[in-house]
């Protein structure tokens, strides 16, 4: 008999779902020639991971930012601010501390040898270090998912602040949906900021996850039967992002895939914490030291390793092997020496 699909699984296993997001977006970045095998056809679409990682994120901060629910079924939960500045502070300094110190350091490893190269002027790498202008500016690097979920973590609290006192506006990530498809299609808006295209088509995922976090707080489950819907929704979601990749890469807006990725996300979670209840403990270890050090990981693999590796023509999965071998002895030592600091 099959069991009830438990939401709260995708915070039990966040570590280990963590960890097979990163994989997943280094075989995005592994590349190669699309059309050689369809492993590399999936591998482009590693860049699903990316959205795995917001929906998870949303759901942790929801954790962070909530009170115990009320035990009354519909009666209203207060978020325990006991002055809302202190708490904002809090929480904004525990996200820069996670995150600023490493992005500080490898962004300066990376765009300080390309301004004594004269690839950038002063000013240019200056914001390029400090607030990550290249994404503002238009240009996207493999830098680019930092300054954009520092931005969302800006605007996080307000949008639980929101939905909590008027619940409607959990429909918000609809909105955000046709925001994008205006975005596209509207030339005026287009013009403005369609360089944001990349950040603007993963707000829809980053606010499901908040909005999923009072469902996993909460300890829901779906019935069993669930599975074959998530089962379904996974397969026709990853079978179109094939297509897409399979050729038709450059005559579609990306927009159009990104909001495929939605159902794909949160079938593939859904799921995944299925299968991560029959993986033996060494294997649930191995993954969630890959989603501890998985920020490091970020910022290190493609720059400091990749890169230097495409030379040798190992192919896909040996790059792919070497590359996470390397990476992640570079991410663990500076994950170490980060912690080393006296505010951390």
């Amino acid at each position: 008999m099959m069991k009830p699909i438990a939401i709260h699984d995708l915070s039990r296993y966040r570590g280990e779902l963590m960890g097979i997001a990163m994989l997943v977006v280094m075989l995005f970045h592994v590349g190669g020639n699309r059309h050689e095998t369809i492993w590399l056809c999936m591998g482009r679409c590693g860049n699903v991971g990316v959205d795995m990682f917001l929906f998870l994120s949303g759901i942790g901060l929801w954790y962070s930012l909530s009170s115990r629910p009320s035990s009354r079924e519909g009666s209203p939960v207060s978020l325990p601010w006991g002055g809302v500045r202190g708490r904002l502070s809090t929480f904004y300094r525990r996200r820069l501390l996670r995150i600023y110190p490493a992005w500080l350091l490898l962004s300066s490893l990376y765009y300080v040898p390309l301004y004594v190269e004269g690839k950038f002027t002063l000013w240019q790498t200056i914001g390029n270090v400090l607030i990550g202008w290249r994404l503002w500016s238009g240009f996207v690097d493999e830098f680019w998912f930092i300054p954009m979920i520092l931005a969302f973590y800006l605007l996080a609290p307000f949008y639980i602040m929101l939905i909590r006192k008027y619940s409607m506006w959990r429909w918000l990530p609809v909105l955000a949906m046709v925001f994008c498809v205006l975005l596209q299609y509207w030339k005026p808006l287009n013009g403005a900021l369609g360089h944001l295209e990349i950040l603007f088509s993963r707000v829809p995922i980053f606010l499901l996850g908040i909005n999923a976090g009072q469902w996993v707080k909460e300890e829901r489950q779906l019935e069993p039967h669930a599975f074959w819907l998530l089962l379904l929704v996974f397969v026709l979601s990853f079978g179109v992002c094939i297509n897409f990749e399979n050729g038709l890469r450059g005559r579609f807006p990306l927009f159009m895939e990104r909001m495929v990725y939605i159902p794909l996300t949160v079938s593939a979670l859904l799921l995944l914490c299925k299968a991560l209840a029959y993986l033996p403990q060494w294997g649930l270890k191995g993954l969630a030291f890959v989603g501890m050090v998985s920020l490091e990981l970020y910022l290190v693999h493609v720059n400091f390793v990749l890169k230097y590796l495409r030379p040798y023509d190992l192919g896909y999965w040996g790059t792919m092997f070497l590359m996470t071998a390397i990476a992640l002895l570079l991410a663990w030592i500076i994950h170490k020496l980060l912690s080393l600091l006296p505010w951390k």
